[in-house]
């Protein structure tokens, strides 16, 4: 329920719309912050503040993580909070609280879901957000896998909704990354000539050994090259390979063509886009 338009408004009206505990200050209702959302285009997210800044200010719903979880999707949380996307324009602010991982494992560590396009979103992390590890790729010159995205935003077209995310001091939004390449084919040659022919058993070399995969936001590196074995040279049998190519690193913030302001306090780690 929205604040009075007009007349006489307090400090216990606003701390009741917002859901703040006592003791209540000014300082606390800043638009963007904890307990306020954007959509409340007259109250100042810094500077001067006045009670009279509230008239007609609506509440959040406000999304608390508090325990660290696997592949979290926001339009879920909020629909258990009471939230209904096909209809309901009110803001979400989600809080994820330091110490908290959100981590991927087989997709987005973080997702939006298909919340209404005029619902306003800020997402504030003290915490981690952080895409999986893609997979190493095996052998012969198998290219690893990419990285997982940390911050998906579903694709939505149309809608006035204000999109925010603050990544806090302390807190992480990280790409996962890319596995490494396999390593690349061994090489062998016969073991000795025979009237001018190569033949006898084959001495295969080495495979290449498998890359490295990249850190948060980082692509795998590119497998070894495979070796010859111990034959006679100008034997051969089987080249030795390349190989294969590291996954690309995971997004810290996937847009999908929509405005997001980040503002980084904290550690961002791969591309948004």
């Amino acid at each position: 329920m929205a604040l009075q338009a007009s007349g006489a408004i307090s400090l216990a009206n606003l701390a009741t719309e917002f859901g703040d505990t006592t003791p209540n200050s000014m300082s606390e209702f800043y638009a963007g912050g904890s307990l306020v959302g954007t959509n409340n285009a007259s109250v100042p997210s810094s500077g001067a503040i006045a009670l009279s800044n509230f008239y007609s200010a609506t509440a959040a719903i406000v999304l608390d993580i508090t325990s660290s979880a696997s592949e979290q999707n926001i339009l879920t949380l909020a629909t258990a909070a009471g939230y209904t996307a096909a209809t309901d324009t009110t803001p979400i602010i989600v809080n994820i609280a330091s110490g908290v991982t959100i981590s991927g494992s087989s997709t987005h560590a973080l997702r939006t879901g298909a919340l209404n396009a005029n619902s306003d979103l800020t997402i504030n992390i003290t915490g981690s957000v952080d895409g999986f590890t893609g997979a190493n790729g095996g052998l012969v010159a198998q290219a690893g896998s990419a990285g997982g995205d940390a911050l998906f935003f579903e694709t939505l077209t149309g809608g006035s909704g204000t999109y925010i995310v603050n990544v806090l001091s302390g807190g992480n939004l990280r790409g996962g990354g890319g596995g490494g390449g396999g390593g690349g084919q061994r090489g062998g040659r016969f073991d000795y000539v025979d009237k001018g022919g190569c033949s006898g058993t084959v001495r295969y070399g080495s495979y290449g050994s498998t890359g490295a995969a990249g850190g948060f936001g980082q692509a795998g590196s590119t497998g070894g090259t495979g070796t010859f074995g111990a034959g006679i040279i100008g034997c051969e049998y089987q080249n030795p390979g390349a190989g294969g190519a590291g996954g690309a690193a995971g997004f810290a913030l996937r847009k999908n063509s929509r405005t997001v302001t980040v503002n980084n306090s904290g550690t961002v780690a791969g591309s948004a886009a």
